[in-house]
C-alpha cells in the first residue's frame, strides 16, 4: 500500500538530482510453482467446493491517508463529499493449507520487532515517519501465526512487496521461498530512493524471489491466470496498477471460492462503489482496470467471498 503522501518533496528532488530505482535489489528468478491456464478453465471450476482451507488474520490496527486509499477525484468520491482524513485500516496475514501441499501464507501480517523496534531492520527515519510505523497496534504478530499452525510453513505468496505487505517477513524463516508476480522485485519509482534499502535489509539472506511466469489471457478477462498448485484449488490472478507485478488470488474452499484482492482494492466504499485507489498507486488506469475485472469476476459467482486489501467488506 506505502507509495506517495508525504513522499512528494523528496520525489521532487529526486527528479532533479537522483535516478529512479528499483523496489529492490534481492535477485528473482522464474518460479518453479505453477502453470499458466485461461480464465475461462478457471471460472468453471471455481463455484465447485475445493480444499483449500483459508482464515485471515488481523496483524495490526493502522491508520492511512484517504487520498493514498481512494482516488478522491473520481466523481462518485465527489459526489459523496469525501475529504482527505486518516482512515482506519487492518494490515492482513491470509493462512492457506492445501491437504498435500502444505501451510503457505498469503502476504506475511506484521512482526512485533518492526513496530517495536523498526531501526533495527533497517526502516530509516523517513520510512518510519510518513508510514506511520508507530501507529501500528500489533494484534496477532506472525510469528504466532506461523506457531499456531503446528506445521512447517512452507512459501509465501506475495500480492506485492509494499513494506506493509513484507512487514511480517522478520518472522518468517530465512530459506522460505517467496512467491511474487513477475517483475515486481525489479520496477522502478523515485519514491524506492528510501524505500529500497529497507525492503533490502527484510529480503536479506533469503533465497531469490520467485516470480509466477503468467501467460496472456486467452479469454482477455484479465492479464493472466496461474493454477498454482496444478490442481485447480488456488489461483494466481495477474493484476497490475497498485504495482506493475501486484497478484491476487483465489481459493476454492470447501464454503465456496474466496478472492483475495490484495491492493487492487483497498477499502470497502472504493470496492462496492467501482472506485480504485488513490496515490498510493503507481498506475492508476491500470489499477481501475484490474478493479473492475475483479468486480465482474465477484459478480459473475454471486457466492464468492471477497477479502479486500486493508479493510473487511462484513
Amino acid at each position: 500500500m506505502l507509495r506517495k503522501p508525504g513522499l512528494f518533496f523528496i520525489g521532487a528532488f529526486a527528479i532533479a538530482v537522483l535516478p529512479a530505482c528499483t523496489q529492490t535489489s534481492h535477485p528473482g528468478k522464474p518460479a518453479d510453482l505453477g502453470k499458466p491456464i485461461s480464465s475461462a478453465a478457471m471460472e468453471a471450476l471455481i463455484d465447485e467446493p475445493g480444499p483449500i482451507e483459508l482464515k485471515t488474520v488481523v496483524g495490526a490496527d493502522w491508520i492511512a491517508d484517504l487520498s493514498g486509499l481512494l482516488n478522491l477525484n473520481d466523481p462518485k468520491a465527489v459526489q459523496a463529499g469525501f475529504k482527505d482524513h486518516e482512515e482506519s485500516i487492518k494490515v492482513y496475514a491470509h493462512v492457506v493449507r492445501h491437504p498435500t501441499q502444505g501451510f503457505f501464507l498469503v502476504d506475511t501480517g506484521v512482526s512485533k520487532r518492526l513496530v517495536e523496534d523498526p531501526a533495527s531492520l533497517g526502516v530509516g527515519w523517513v520510512l518510519r515517519k510518513f508510514a506511520k510505523i508507530q501507529r501500528m497496534q500489533v494484534r496477532e504478530d506472525t510469528s504466532s501465526v506461523i506457531k499456531s499452525e503446528g506445521v512447517p510453513l512452507k512459501g509465501v505468496f506475495m500480492t506485492h512487496l509494499h513494506l506493509d505487505h513484507i512487514s511480517g517477513m522478520p518472522d518468517v524463516p530465512k530459506d522460505i521461498p517467496i512467491y511474487t508476480g513477475r517483475g515486481e522485485p525489479e520496477y522502478s519509482s523515485l519514491v524506492h530512493m528510501v524505500v529500497q534499502g529497507t525492503e533490502d535489509s527484510l529480503l536479506e539472506g533469503r533465497p531469490p524471489l520467485r516470480e509466477f511466469q503468467f501467460s496472456k489471457d486467452q479469454d482477455g478477462k484479465f492479464e493472466g491466470v496461474i493454477d498454482v498448485f496444478g490442481d485447480g484449488s488456488f489461483f494466481a490472478i495477474q493484476t497490475p496498477g497498485h504495482t506493475p507485478g501486484h497478484v491476487s488470488y483465489l481459493a476454492r474452499t470447501p464454503t465456496g471460492p474466496v478472492l483475495l484482492t490484495g491492493d487492487t482494492a483497498h477499502t470497502r466504499w472504493g470496492w462496492e462503489n467501482d472506485v480504485e485507489p488513490g496515490t498510493y498507486t503507481d498506475n492508476r488506469e491500470s489499477e481501475r482496470k484490474s478493479l473492475l475485472a475483479l468486480k465482474a469476476l465477484s459478480e459473475r459467482h454471486p457466492k464468492m467471498i471477497v477479502k479486500l486489501g486493508h479493510q473487511p467488506l462484513d
